[in-house]
Protein backbone atom coordinates (compact mmCIF):
# COMPACT_ATOMS: atom_id res chain seq x y z
CA UNK A 1 0.00 0.00 0.00
CA UNK A 2 1.46 3.45 -0.77
CA UNK A 3 1.72 6.20 2.22
CA UNK A 4 1.00 9.35 0.90
CA UNK A 5 3.11 12.29 2.18
CA UNK A 6 0.55 14.83 1.75
CA UNK A 7 -2.11 13.57 3.78
CA UNK A 8 -3.24 15.28 6.74
CA UNK A 9 -1.30 14.30 9.90
CA UNK A 10 1.84 14.14 8.07
CA UNK A 11 4.84 16.74 8.28
CA UNK A 12 4.74 17.68 4.89
CA UNK A 13 0.66 18.56 4.89
CA UNK A 14 0.76 22.41 5.76
CA UNK A 15 -0.69 23.86 9.27
CA UNK A 16 -3.45 26.19 9.07
CA UNK A 17 -1.15 29.12 9.55
CA UNK A 18 0.89 27.70 6.77
CA UNK A 19 -1.70 27.55 4.28
CA UNK A 20 -3.00 31.41 5.49
CA UNK A 21 -6.05 30.50 7.40
CA UNK A 22 -6.79 33.16 10.03
CA UNK A 23 -7.33 32.42 13.57
CA UNK A 24 -9.27 35.69 14.07
CA UNK A 25 -12.13 34.06 11.09
CA UNK A 26 -12.96 31.47 13.32
CA UNK A 27 -13.97 33.64 16.05
CA UNK A 28 -15.80 36.03 13.58
CA UNK A 29 -19.20 34.52 14.61
CA UNK A 30 -18.71 33.91 18.47
CA UNK A 31 -20.77 36.85 20.39
CA UNK A 32 -18.82 38.26 23.54
CA UNK A 33 -20.16 38.93 26.60
CA UNK A 34 -18.63 41.01 27.44
CA UNK A 35 -18.98 43.07 23.90
CA UNK A 36 -22.52 43.36 24.98
CA UNK A 37 -21.92 44.34 28.72
CA UNK A 38 -19.78 47.38 27.26
CA UNK A 39 -22.63 48.21 24.83
CA UNK A 40 -24.94 48.29 27.27
CA UNK A 41 -23.14 50.58 29.97
CA UNK A 42 -22.32 53.07 26.89
CA UNK A 43 -25.61 52.99 26.11
CA UNK A 44 -27.16 53.24 29.96
CA UNK A 45 -28.52 56.27 29.05
CA UNK A 46 -30.90 55.13 25.74
CA UNK A 47 -32.15 51.99 27.64
CA UNK A 48 -33.33 53.72 30.73
CA UNK A 49 -34.94 56.78 28.56
CA UNK A 50 -36.88 54.34 26.22
CA UNK A 51 -37.79 52.49 29.16
CA UNK A 52 -38.93 55.46 31.37
CA UNK A 53 -40.84 56.97 28.43
CA UNK A 54 -42.50 53.61 27.72
CA UNK A 55 -43.05 53.28 31.15
CA UNK A 56 -44.93 56.24 31.65
CA UNK A 57 -47.13 55.99 28.41
CA UNK A 58 -48.07 52.26 30.14
CA UNK A 59 -48.78 53.96 33.10
CA UNK A 60 -50.72 56.98 31.25
CA UNK A 61 -52.93 54.35 29.61
CA UNK A 62 -53.78 52.47 32.60
CA UNK A 63 -55.08 55.29 34.32
CA UNK A 64 -57.42 56.79 31.72
CA UNK A 65 -58.55 53.04 31.61
CA UNK A 66 -61.78 53.38 33.41
CA UNK A 67 -62.78 50.11 35.86
CA UNK A 68 -65.68 47.77 34.02
CA UNK A 69 -67.87 45.72 36.15
CA UNK A 70 -69.75 42.21 35.40
CA UNK A 71 -73.11 42.59 35.75
CA UNK A 72 -75.07 39.35 35.82
CA UNK A 73 -79.15 39.30 35.74
CA UNK A 74 -80.88 35.76 36.68
CA UNK A 75 -83.92 34.07 35.85
CA UNK A 76 -85.95 30.80 35.44
CA UNK A 77 -87.45 29.23 32.51
CA UNK A 78 -91.19 28.30 32.90
CA UNK A 79 -91.70 25.42 34.25
CA UNK A 80 -95.07 23.18 34.68
CA UNK A 81 -96.67 21.06 37.91
CA UNK A 82 -97.48 17.71 36.83
CA UNK A 83 -99.27 16.22 40.01
CA UNK A 84 -97.32 12.79 39.07
CA UNK A 85 -94.14 13.97 38.36
CA UNK A 86 -93.73 17.43 39.97
CA UNK A 87 -92.64 20.22 37.89
CA UNK A 88 -91.11 19.81 33.94
CA UNK A 89 -89.19 21.93 32.47
CA UNK A 90 -91.13 23.93 29.43
CA UNK A 91 -88.61 24.78 27.08
CA UNK A 92 -85.19 23.33 27.41
CA UNK A 93 -81.88 25.79 28.25
CA UNK A 94 -80.34 25.06 24.93
CA UNK A 95 -83.84 26.28 23.11
CA UNK A 96 -84.17 29.56 25.64
CA UNK A 97 -80.29 30.31 24.86
CA UNK A 98 -80.69 30.13 20.69
CA UNK A 99 -83.61 32.30 20.71
CA UNK A 100 -81.91 34.23 22.61
CA UNK A 101 -79.02 34.96 20.69
CA UNK A 102 -80.86 35.01 17.84
CA UNK A 103 -83.66 36.80 17.91
CA UNK A 104 -84.19 38.68 21.33
CA UNK A 105 -81.23 40.21 22.46
CA UNK A 106 -80.38 41.59 19.22
CA UNK A 107 -84.28 42.83 19.08
CA UNK A 108 -83.75 44.61 22.56
CA UNK A 109 -80.34 46.14 21.86
CA UNK A 110 -82.11 47.34 18.61
CA UNK A 111 -85.00 49.18 19.96
CA UNK A 112 -83.39 50.32 23.19
CA UNK A 113 -80.20 51.63 21.29
CA UNK A 114 -81.09 52.20 17.96
CA UNK A 115 -79.40 55.78 18.14
CA UNK A 116 -75.76 54.93 20.00
CA UNK A 117 -73.63 51.78 19.82
CA UNK A 118 -76.36 49.49 20.06
CA UNK A 119 -76.05 49.20 23.96
CA UNK A 120 -73.70 46.70 26.13
CA UNK A 121 -73.68 43.25 24.27
CA UNK A 122 -75.03 40.06 26.38
CA UNK A 123 -73.75 36.92 27.19
CA UNK A 124 -76.09 33.67 27.76
CA UNK A 125 -75.23 31.27 30.39
CA UNK A 126 -76.24 28.53 32.46
CA UNK A 127 -76.57 28.75 35.94
CA UNK A 128 -77.29 25.56 38.64
CA UNK A 129 -80.47 24.05 37.71
CA UNK A 130 -81.84 23.27 34.22
CA UNK A 131 -84.13 25.45 33.86
CA UNK A 132 -81.82 28.76 35.36
CA UNK A 133 -80.23 31.23 33.02
CA UNK A 134 -77.91 34.33 33.79
CA UNK A 135 -77.59 37.66 31.58
CA UNK A 136 -73.78 38.69 31.41
CA UNK A 137 -72.47 42.27 30.81
CA UNK A 138 -69.38 43.86 30.98
CA UNK A 139 -70.11 48.09 31.69
CA UNK A 140 -68.66 50.55 34.14
CA UNK A 141 -70.46 52.17 37.05
CA UNK A 142 -71.47 54.97 35.50
CA UNK A 143 -73.40 52.95 32.50
CA UNK A 144 -74.86 50.08 35.00
CA UNK A 145 -78.55 51.74 34.40
CA UNK A 146 -78.34 50.81 31.11
CA UNK A 147 -77.11 46.91 31.59
CA UNK A 148 -80.32 46.74 34.10
CA UNK A 149 -82.53 48.20 31.00
CA UNK A 150 -81.61 46.10 28.72
CA UNK A 151 -81.80 42.86 30.92
CA UNK A 152 -85.11 43.59 32.07
CA UNK A 153 -86.09 44.08 28.51
CA UNK A 154 -84.79 40.98 27.50
CA UNK A 155 -86.26 38.92 30.02
CA UNK A 156 -89.64 40.55 29.42
CA UNK A 157 -89.15 40.01 25.91
CA UNK A 158 -88.51 36.48 26.58
CA UNK A 159 -91.04 35.80 28.45
CA UNK A 160 -93.61 37.15 26.42
CA UNK A 161 -92.50 34.67 23.31
CA UNK A 162 -92.67 31.60 25.68
CA UNK A 163 -95.79 31.86 27.57
CA UNK A 164 -97.84 32.94 25.02
CA UNK A 165 -96.88 29.48 23.16
CA UNK A 166 -95.71 26.79 24.82
CA UNK A 167 -95.90 27.41 28.22
CA UNK A 168 -99.74 28.08 27.78
CA UNK A 169 -100.13 24.95 25.52
CA UNK A 170 -98.08 23.12 28.17
CA UNK A 171 -100.45 24.02 31.32
CA UNK A 172 -103.66 23.45 29.55
CA UNK A 173 -102.30 19.79 28.71
CA UNK A 174 -101.70 18.89 32.00
CA UNK A 175 -105.22 20.84 33.33
CA UNK A 176 -107.57 19.49 30.34
CA UNK A 177 -107.81 16.14 31.26
CA UNK A 178 -108.43 17.07 35.18
CA UNK A 179 -111.09 19.67 34.05
CA UNK A 180 -112.62 17.05 32.06
CA UNK A 181 -112.83 14.55 34.33
CA UNK A 182 -114.60 17.20 36.76
CA UNK A 183 -117.01 17.60 33.73
CA UNK A 184 -118.03 14.08 33.68
CA UNK A 185 -118.22 13.73 37.91
CA UNK A 186 -120.58 17.01 37.55
CA UNK A 187 -122.88 15.12 35.10
CA UNK A 188 -122.74 12.00 36.88
CA UNK A 189 -123.28 13.98 40.24
CA UNK A 190 -126.35 15.80 38.70
CA UNK A 191 -127.73 12.17 37.62
CA UNK A 192 -127.41 11.22 41.04
CA UNK A 193 -129.14 14.02 42.29
CA UNK A 194 -132.15 13.47 40.16
CA UNK A 195 -132.24 10.16 40.98
CA UNK A 196 -132.40 10.97 44.74
CA UNK A 197 -134.86 13.14 44.09
CA UNK A 198 -137.24 10.84 42.45
CA UNK A 199 -136.45 8.36 45.47
CA UNK A 200 -137.46 10.79 48.21
CA UNK A 201 -140.47 11.44 46.66
CA UNK A 202 -141.36 7.78 46.39
CA UNK A 203 -141.08 6.92 49.65
CA UNK A 204 -143.10 9.70 50.55
CA UNK A 205 -146.17 7.42 49.17
CA UNK A 206 -144.38 4.56 50.40
CA UNK A 207 -145.26 2.09 53.00
CA UNK A 208 -144.13 -1.13 54.59
CA UNK A 209 -141.64 -3.22 52.53
CA UNK A 210 -141.59 -0.52 49.40
CA UNK A 211 -140.27 2.17 52.00
CA UNK A 212 -137.42 -0.10 53.22
CA UNK A 213 -136.43 -0.89 49.20
CA UNK A 214 -136.51 2.72 48.40
CA UNK A 215 -134.81 3.80 51.96
CA UNK A 216 -131.88 1.09 51.03
CA UNK A 217 -131.56 3.04 47.38
CA UNK A 218 -131.51 6.40 48.44
CA UNK A 219 -128.67 4.89 50.72
CA UNK A 220 -126.67 3.88 47.88
CA UNK A 221 -127.30 6.88 45.80
CA UNK A 222 -126.09 9.05 48.61
CA UNK A 223 -123.09 7.44 49.29
CA UNK A 224 -121.78 6.89 45.86
CA UNK A 225 -122.63 10.86 45.49
CA UNK A 226 -120.51 11.19 48.92
CA UNK A 227 -117.80 9.34 46.76
CA UNK A 228 -118.23 11.92 43.44
CA UNK A 229 -118.23 15.01 44.97
CA UNK A 230 -115.27 13.73 46.69
CA UNK A 231 -113.66 12.70 43.35
CA UNK A 232 -114.72 15.71 42.12
CA UNK A 233 -112.76 17.79 44.66
CA UNK A 234 -109.49 16.01 44.31
CA UNK A 235 -109.67 17.24 40.35
CA UNK A 236 -110.62 20.74 41.59
CA UNK A 237 -107.19 20.65 44.07
CA UNK A 238 -105.21 18.99 40.79
CA UNK A 239 -106.13 22.22 38.91
CA UNK A 240 -106.06 24.49 41.49
CA UNK A 241 -102.16 22.40 42.41
CA UNK A 242 -100.97 22.76 38.46
CA UNK A 243 -102.27 26.52 38.48
CA UNK A 244 -100.27 27.65 41.40
CA UNK A 245 -97.71 25.74 41.45
CA UNK A 246 -96.90 26.17 37.93
CA UNK A 247 -94.53 29.78 37.04
CA UNK A 248 -93.85 31.64 33.78
CA UNK A 249 -90.16 33.22 33.22
CA UNK A 250 -89.03 34.45 36.68
CA UNK A 251 -86.79 37.07 37.10
CA UNK A 252 -84.21 36.18 40.34
CA UNK A 253 -82.31 39.11 40.37
CA UNK A 254 -81.54 42.15 37.66
CA UNK A 255 -77.76 43.41 36.89
CA UNK A 256 -76.51 42.47 40.56
CA UNK A 257 -72.22 44.00 40.19
CA UNK A 258 -69.34 41.52 40.11
CA UNK A 259 -67.23 42.43 43.66
CA UNK A 260 -63.95 43.20 41.66
CA UNK A 261 -63.48 44.57 38.28
CA UNK A 262 -63.39 42.35 35.20
CA UNK A 263 -61.00 41.98 31.94
CA UNK A 264 -57.30 43.71 32.53
CA UNK A 265 -56.79 45.32 35.79
CA UNK A 266 -54.43 47.91 35.91
CA UNK A 267 -51.87 45.82 37.74
CA UNK A 268 -51.77 43.20 35.01
CA UNK A 269 -51.28 46.73 32.39
CA UNK A 270 -48.62 48.02 34.43
CA UNK A 271 -46.70 44.33 35.08
CA UNK A 272 -46.91 44.37 30.79
CA UNK A 273 -45.78 47.48 30.78
CA UNK A 274 -42.54 47.18 32.43
CA UNK A 275 -41.67 43.84 30.28
CA UNK A 276 -42.29 46.10 26.91
CA UNK A 277 -40.25 48.83 28.53
CA UNK A 278 -37.05 46.50 29.10
CA UNK A 279 -37.36 44.80 26.30
CA UNK A 280 -37.48 48.18 24.06
CA UNK A 281 -34.85 49.44 25.98
CA UNK A 282 -32.20 46.52 25.14
CA UNK A 283 -33.19 46.67 21.43
CA UNK A 284 -33.05 50.72 21.51
CA UNK A 285 -29.77 50.86 22.85
CA UNK A 286 -28.10 48.49 20.73
CA UNK A 287 -29.53 49.63 17.79
CA UNK A 288 -28.03 53.34 18.80
CA UNK A 289 -24.86 51.34 19.32
CA UNK A 290 -25.41 49.78 15.41
CA UNK A 291 -25.96 53.34 14.39
CA UNK A 292 -23.27 54.62 15.46
CA UNK A 293 -20.62 52.58 14.68
CA UNK A 294 -22.56 52.47 10.90
CA UNK A 295 -22.34 55.62 11.06
CA UNK A 296 -18.01 55.65 12.34
CA UNK A 297 -17.29 53.12 9.95
CA UNK A 298 -18.86 55.66 7.11
CA UNK A 299 -16.89 58.66 8.21
CA UNK A 300 -13.31 56.13 8.58
CA UNK A 301 -14.06 54.79 4.50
Amino acid sequence: MRHDDNAPGTDNYPSRREAGFSERRATDDEISLYDLWDVLVRRLPVLIGVGALVTLAGLAYALMQPSEYQYRSGLDLPRAYDPDKGLNVVVSRQSAIAALEDVVIPEQRERLFSDEDRGPRVEVRERGAEHSLVLQSSSTPERAERVARLHEAVIESLSERIEGGDYERHLSALIRPYENRRTMLEEQIDVLASELASLNNRLDGADGVGSLVVAQQSGDIRRELAELRSRRVDADSAIESIRATSHGTEQRFLASESETPSGPGRTLIMALTVVLAGMLGLFSAFLWEFVCNARRSRTST
